[in-house]
């Protein structure tokens, strides 16, 4: 991973032909269960995938290099109308999520996804214990101060009555 990129873009790169093929599928075998409400279509007659963006990547750490993560994949699909009296269509965009894994040691050219757990995704539910898109722990605004607490105490080893003794 060069530096300077961020991991979602790193995944962009390196997986999007696999997540929008991924995606393309699961939409064409499980159109018929998801809500697709929209004003102009009355009875649903068929979706079509127009379009994917990777719009989050959510990254839980595994041991020596690997990483889970999780990817928002925003699909954007054409509805169209099933009674065919009428000739209407609308787009909609919904979120996927998909879970993918992978070795950053080998720059993850052995990344995989589990097509058996795409699921439909809310964007406001993110996972906890997820890293940042530079691959950092995130830690919630109002756990900054127990986090750094922990952290300075784990960094400093030495006692501070021994220096002033030294001195």
């Amino acid at each position: 991973m060069a530096a300077g990129r961020s991991f979602k873009e790193f995944v962009k790169d390196k997986c999007y032909n696999g997540l929008y093929a991924a995606a393309e599928k699961y939409i064409a075998d499980n159109w018929e269960s998801f809500d697709l409400y929209t004003r102009k279509i009355y009875r649903v007659g068929s979706v079509e995938m127009v379009d994917g963006r990777v719009e989050r990547v959510y990254v839980e750490d595994r041991s020596e290099m690997r990483v889970a993560f999780d990817v928002g994949f925003e699909v954007d699909l054409d509805i169209r109308e099933g009674d065919y009296h009428y000739d209407e269509a609308e787009e909609k965009s919904i979120w996927l999520r998909i879970p993918c894994e992978g070795d950053l040691s080998c720059a993850l050219d052995d990344w995989t996804l589990d097509k058996s757990n795409i699921r439909l995704y809310s964007p406001q539910k993110a996972p906890a214990n997820s890293l940042s898109d530079s691959l950092v722990p995130f830690i919630p605004h109002d756990q900054l101060d127990k986090a750094g607490s922990k952290n300075g105490k784990s960094y400093t080893s030495c006692d501070r009555t021994e220096d002033r003794r030294r001195i």
